[in-house]
């Protein structure tokens, strides 16, 4: 499947790695190499299978639900139900 992500930009589903909350990853210092080309109005960060990263101005809740699956909210950290399933 392919989720739009904004920006007219459409990823395989199989190539993402994460969906990230920008304003979750400001948090801590270890984030700070992916915050690099963050701009202002970005809500999200996407990271592939090459750890390459895309910006987007839609919230990361919106980029989940757009790709059909059922989220939920773990300690501030969103989880893909089949992931969680497996820790």
């Amino acid at each position: 499947m392919y989720i739009h992500v904004g920006k007219r930009m459409i990823v395989s589903d199989k190539e993402i790695v994460g969906i990230f909350n920008i304003e979750t990853l400001k948090i801590s210092e270890r984030n700070n190499k992916y915050l690099e080309k963050v701009d202002a109005g970005d809500k999200a960060l996407i990271v592939d299978r090459k750890n390459c990263t895309i910006t987007s101005k839609i919230s990361p809740y919106t980029i989940i639900s757009r790709a059909g699956f059922d989220i939920s909210a773990i300690d501030g950290v969103i989880m893909l139900n089949s992931i969680k399933n497996e820790l």
